[in-house]
């Protein structure tokens, strides 16, 4: 069998056509179905008006340009994003339900902008599904080449100890037992733990890690050591999420330290590694989007895990 392995052009094409050629008529639906224009509000019109903004912007924002890396950094980061994207349309079924539901048992008419808005989204949905079930199949099987003829760059073996962590945490957590009681082992309870797991990890490809500590300047900071590999040029910033540091304050935090790394004379590749094992996180596209940049002078990844 003859295997593509670019990054899954099959099924970004295939995406690609969908948004290519429903964009433009997503954008009027969008524009035409207010209650500025005539149809009036009825029962959860803000919500499924809503519904219809958000698929026009996030497919013309976020799946406009399907270039990896450029746009995304790897294929699973592209498939991950439409995964969330096709959560977040199912997110508005009730609200078509229940307006129907209410206007059937008010004896009124259906308002178009319902059933418009309402096929717009399940058929983004479907075209979303199968684009995950192509991309998926297609990224397996270039994974079983890759493994016999690619050797990983300093990036993807960093990429692969993150998107593992989760998983080595919690089989860390299952240890044999003496007299009854299991073995000591380490916990991931707070960003201290991370940090050490990591680095551990770290040591299974990397030999020089230096500890790169300096004081940010956000409210309540204490001194914090992140990571420097100096032969690769990368820095590795590492958080974890706890009750009091969820979206906004990780965003914010994460602005600041990208700023304090990009002056840093060793640090070309800044990876920032959120550990979000409680899933506190609401938004991670909007975090990941708003802070990735690819370029020859400075790029900047960021990994939210685990994701579901």
């Amino acid at each position: 069998m003859e295997i593509d392995i670019n990054f899954i052009p099959k099924s970004r094409e295939y995406l690609r056509k969908f948004v290519n050629s429903n964009y433009r008529d997503f954008h009027m639906d969008m524009n035409e179905y207010r209650p500025a224009k005539g149809y009036g509000n009825f029962p959860n019109s803000i919500q499924i008006v809503q519904c219809m903004r958000e698929i026009t912007h996030i497919i013309g924002d976020v799946f406009g340009d399907l270039s990896i890396p450029e746009k995304f950094s790897s294929s699973e980061d592209l498939i991950t994003q439409a995964k969330t994207f096709i959560d977040h349309l199912k997110s508005f079924e009730s609200y078509f339900i229940e307006s129907v539901e209410k206007l059937n048992s008010a004896s009124k008419s259906i308002p178009v902008p319902i059933p418009t808005i309402d096929g717009n989204r399940k058929r983004t949905i479907e075209v979303f599904e199968k684009f995950v079930n192509l991309a998926e199949t297609e990224s397996n099987l270039r994974e079983e080449v890759l493994t016999k003829i690619y050797n990983p760059t300093e990036l993807e073996k960093i990429e692969n100890l993150l998107k593992k962590f989760h998983s080595v945490a919690n089989q860390l957590k299952s240890r044999r037992k003496e007299d009854g009681k299991p073995r000591e082992t380490i916990l991931i309870k707070d960003e201290y733990d991370v940090q050490d797991l990591i680095h551990g990890l770290l040591k299974i490809h990397f030999d020089d890690i230096r500890a790169e500590e300096w004081k940010p300047s956000y409210a309540g900071s204490s001194k914090r050591s992140d990571f420097l590999l100096k032969n690769e040029q990368i820095v590795i910033e590492i958080k974890k999420t706890r009750i009091n540091l969820k979206d906004k304050q990780i965003g914010e935090q994460l602005i600041i330290d990208k700023a304090n790394y990009r002056k840093h004379s060793d640090c070309k590749t800044l990876i920032c590694f959120v550990y979000d094992p409680e899933l506190r996180i609401k938004n991670p596209i909007g975090i990941i989007n708003d802070l990735k940049v690819v370029s020859t002078d400075f790029t900047t990844l960021v990994y939210i895990l685990p994701n579901e």
